[in-house]
C-alpha cells in the first residue's frame, strides 16, 4: 500500500484511482477552465448580453436568457458517455433539464442525463450518450423567475 498524497491516509491508491478520476476529473476541468487554471472562482454572468463565449463554448439565447455550452470531452465520439458544462446568464436562472433527439429517426437518447449545480449559473449535465451519429438535436430547459424558456440548437455527429 502507497500513502495516498492527496487523501492524507494510506490506501491502495490503485482503487481511488478511477472512482476519483470520474467523480471529481469532469467538476475540476470544468472549474479550472472557467477559472483560466487559477484559485479564483469563475466570475458570476450578470446578464444575457455579458455572456461572452470562451474556447470550445456554444451560445445560445432565448429571450432574456442566454446559455453557454461545452462538452466534456470536447468532441463526443459515438456510443461514449460524455457531460454538458453549461453557463447561464443571468446567474439567476436554473437549469431544469437537458434532452437530445434525433428528428430524422424520430427518437432520443436512451439515458436521461443527471444535472448538477457547480455554484451561481454554473451547471454540470452527466450520463449523455449519442449512441447514432448524425443530427442530433440539443434541448435545454430553463427557468428565469416564473418563466421557463426552451433553447435548441443542432449537433451534427460524425
Amino acid at each position: 500500500m502507497r500513502r495516498c498524497p492527496v487523501l492524507r491516509w494510506a490506501v491502495p491508491v490503485r482503487l481511488l484511482a478511477v472512482p476519483l478520476a470520474l467523480a471529481l476529473g469532469p467538476a475540476l476541468a470544468w472549474a479550472q477552465a472557467a477559472a483560466g487554471a487559477s484559485a479564483v472562482a469563475p466570475a458570476t454572468p450578470a446578464a444575457a448580453g455579458d455572456c461572452a463565449p470562451g474556447p470550445g463554448q456554444q451560445r445560445l439565447t432565448e429571450g432574456p436568457v442566454a446559455l453557454l455550452w461545452r462538452t466534456v470531452p470536447a468532441v463526443p465520439a459515438v456510443g461514449q458517455g460524455f457531460a454538458l458544462h453549461v453557463a447561464l446568464c443571468p446567474a439567476g436562472a436554473r437549469l431544469l433539464r437537458v434532452d437530445a433527439t434525433m428528428p430524422e429517426h424520430r427518437h432520443g437518447m436512451n439515458y436521461r442525463p443527471s444535472l448538477h449545480a457547480l455554484g451561481p449559473g454554473h451547471w454540470r449535465a452527466d450520463g449523455l450518450l449519442w449512441h447514432m451519429s448524425g443530427r442530433w438535436e440539443l434541448r435545454l430547459d430553463v427557468a428565469l423567475g416564473d418563466a421557463r424558456h426552451v433553447l435548441r440548437q443542432s449537433v451534427q455527429l460524425p
